[in-house]
């Protein structure tokens, strides 16, 4: 089994609304910057470190595809360890870039069980919505966003 699917399993029946999950954090680079950006959005302040320096945010910032994107490999990674016994994303709901990402930045990222409801017509699995944000070395909020997930139930507690 690979190392990043290791670890116990963690059900819908699990969850706890309410319940906090700290998750992995990410160093972002400037060369990660620079090559995302290049073929995902070429703005010179994500793609230019002389041009982004002159403007409005003052240095090198990642494009919000690319904060997204450490939203997605984060937010899995709990520091418990667990593995969430995710069947397929639903959707994403108030989505906001609430600061500018810049190259140095360390990004942590904290999931918050907001609602979790059975499933009405699949009895072996749930839907659950997380609130997760990612939070820089600052503890400053730079991102947001409402996951909604299918997880598949505990075979034993069904």
């Amino acid at each position: 089994m690979p190392a990043q699917l290791q670890g116990q399993p963690f059900y819908f029946d699990d969850l706890v609304v309410g319940a906090e999950h700290a998750a992995a954090t990410h160093v972002v680079t400037a060369q990660a910057i620079i090559e995302f950006a290049k073929i995902w959005d070429p703005q010179p302040w994500h793609v230019d470190e002389a041009f982004a320096a002159t403007s409005i945010f003052g240095g090198l910032t990642a494009c919000s595809a690319h904060i997204f994107s450490i939203f997605c490999i984060t937010s899995q990674r709990w520091q418990s360890g667990v593995v969430q016994q995710v069947i397929a994303g639903l959707g994403f709901d108030e989505m906001r870039m609430h600061r500018p990402v810049y190259a140095g930045d360390t990004l942590r990222s904290l999931s918050i069980v907001e609602k979790a409801r059975r499933s009405k017509s699949k009895p072996d699995r749930g839907i659950v919505t997380y609130n997760t944000q990612l939070i820089n070395q600052n503890d400053e909020l730079v991102f947001s966003v409402k996951a909604s997930t299918l997880m598949a139930r505990d075979p034993a507690r069904q």
